[in-house]
């Protein structure tokens, strides 16, 4: 069915990241280049409500979440490789908590039980990042796309991570693509293709849960 409108955000944006809770949604960052955290409740229909602050002032950030925690990386402007962390449980403001592999914005988010992970981004890349959900740390390359992959979005089974739609490099102008890529998280390694979406096009909204 339809969606219907249940609420409004503190602050018009775009260009935001996404976190889920057991209770409730979250609205980090976004254009214009603010730090916000939003958060709204799944049990009753409503306004969010400003909850704490983002370490980096950045637009086009994505978003993953563990059991306990949101989490938002990379972003622009400057170009960011930041990964900061907000809990769940206590309303409060972000912490800096490590680093992607490279400075990127416009990438994917996904999530296992026990890692967050970044896809692609710009400037131009296909590396796969993986970062730990237990303890504090840098990500590490967990894998490759199956081209460099900008503005895609991504979500996650219990076993797997996906990225999809976005733009990349080709021979020529930029291309828009409907590809859906997929990894395991069980263990490191480069995506597959393993399907196609509806409509070539490019995404960006991430809401991981």
């Amino acid at each position: 069915t339809n969606a219907t409108d249940v609420g409004d955000l503190t602050q018009a944006r775009h260009s935001l990241a996404g976190q889920s809770s057991n209770d409730h949604g979250y609205a980090s960052g976004a254009y214009v280049s603010t730090n916000i955290i939003d958060k709204f409740p799944f049990s009753a229909d409503g306004n969010a409500t400003d909850v704490g602050d983002l370490t980096v002032n950045d637009q086009y950030r994505c978003g993953t979440a563990s059991s306990t925690h949101g989490y938002v990386h990379g972003g622009t402007p400057p170009q960011s490789n930041v990964i900061e962390k907000f809990s769940f449980s206590v309303d409060g403001n972000a912490t800096d908590v490590g680093n992607l592999t490279t400075t990127t914005y416009g990438s994917a988010g996904s999530n296992s039980r026990t890692h967050g992970y970044r896809m692609g981004g710009y400037p131009l890349v296909n590396t796969i990042d993986k970062y730990s959900y237990t303890s504090d740390g840098n990500a590490t390359d967990a894998g490759d796309l199956i081209r460099t992959n900008r503005l895609i979005d991504g979500n996650s089974s219990a076993t797997h991570g996906y990225a999809f739609g976005g733009q990349y490099s080709a021979p020529g102008p930029a291309v828009f693509t409907n590809d859906i890529q997929k990894f395991e998280f069980a263990t490191d390694g480069n995506a597959a293709d393993v399907g196609d979406l509806l409509y070539v096009g490019m995404l960006h909204a991430q809401n991981q849960a």
